[in-house]
């Protein structure tokens, strides 16, 4: 049976790395949403609390109080306002004006600011009306956070998004002192950011999602560090045969013997969360061999007869080969596979 393996060191090394920029363990997010970037939720989510780490952000509610009892705070980061009752340790992002208005009294959030990125968030002149109408509704205001759009990229917006959210910043702590609101937490970074400053300055915490998972979209020219995959992809034989000179194997029969050769069958395909490729151009697996004829459902064709085969230890060569980036060849992985700790 196909399976799925998650270094636990290299998790953990990763986490040394990024609370080591953070200034500590108090000072990560850890960015489980979307199945824990196709990981697996709940063992990512034990392993950040067995590490250490108090605070975890997620898509929606669903995942939320799937894990509400690891962490001292869970963000909920794209779901629609709700008025059903949830766990004490659940927040929600809030994203809007109109977010805002939907929600019940008391409800936990964090508000989001539009610092530049303009997907999201209330812009700095909306910050007094939001700032009020927190206040009228009585919303437990627990955090205030952006989004950069280009930390990973090689120019200076980063640091405009960040001048303009310290300018947000005291806006908001400002009008938080007139009311007499309690502690509001600011965070800003994500994982590009991280790596690329100095310190979060006066943020009270970063967000990390890909770079616990091993990777980082940035330029070596900018930044390099060493973090390590903790996923890998495995493969197990379904069945083995003797291909003869001249015959084709898979749909289409777009591969074709150019003599005797032994060839296996794979238990893994695209109705897994593989990209399925079609055949002319064979696909490297992690040990260099190549693929043979299309990618069907639920299998694909290797030469040999190997037991079991690692489709990848690293998803970079795959996102190159795909046209994609790493987060997208992880996260599409089916959550049925199974899940190995090593």
């Amino acid at each position: 049976m196909a399976f799925i393996t998650l270094n636990k060191a290299h998790f953990f090394h990763n986490l040394d790395l990024l609370c080591a920029k953070a200034g500590g363990k108090t000072k990560l997010m850890a960015v489980l949403k979307d199945n824990a970037y196709g990981h697996d939720l709940r063992v990512m989510a034990e392993l950040a609390s067995e590490y250490g780490l108090l605070r975890a952000a997620v898509k929606n509610i669903e995942e939320a109080e799937r894990i509400a009892d690891l962490f001292e705070e869970v963000l909920v980061l794209v779901d629609h306002p709700t008025c059903k009752t949830l766990s004490p340790s659940i927040s929600l992002a809030t994203h809007s004006y109109e977010a805002l208005q939907a929600l019940p009294e008391g409800a936990s959030i964090h508000l989001s600011l539009d610092s530049g990125m303009h997907r999201n968030g209330i812009k700095e002149d909306g910050i007094e009306e939001a700032m009020a109408l927190i206040h009228a509704k009585k919303l437990r205001l627990k955090g205030v956070f952006t989004h950069f759009r280009s930390a990973d990229e090689l120019n200076s917006e980063l640091f405009w998004q960040r001048a303009n959210f310290e300018r947000a910043k005291l806006k908001i702590k400002a009008i938080a002192q007139a009311y007499g609101m309690p502690f509001i937490a600011f965070h800003s970074c994500n994982s590009a950011a991280l790596l690329r400053v100095s310190s979060i300055g006066s943020d009270d915490y970063a967000r990390s999602g890909i770079a616990m998972y091993g990777y980082t979209t940035l330029p070596s020219s900018i930044a390099s560090f060493d973090l390590k995959p903790v996923l890998a992809l495995w493969a197990e034989k379904l069945s083995s045969r003797i291909l003869k000179k001249g015959e084709r194997v898979g749909y289409g029969g777009v591969y074709e013997a150019q003599e005797d050769e032994l060839i296996s069958t794979y238990d893994i395909g695209y109705g897994d969360g593989f990209f399925r490729f079609d055949g002319f151009t064979p696909v490297t697996m992690a040990d260099g061999s190549l693929t043979k004829g299309r990618m069907s459902m639920d299998s694909f064709c290797l030469g040999g007869d190997a037991k079991k085969v690692c489709m990848f230890e690293d998803a970079n060569p795959l996102a190159k080969q795909f046209n994609t980036i790493s987060y997208e060849i992880i996260t599409k992985l089916y959550p049925a596979l199974k899940r190995v700790i090593i």
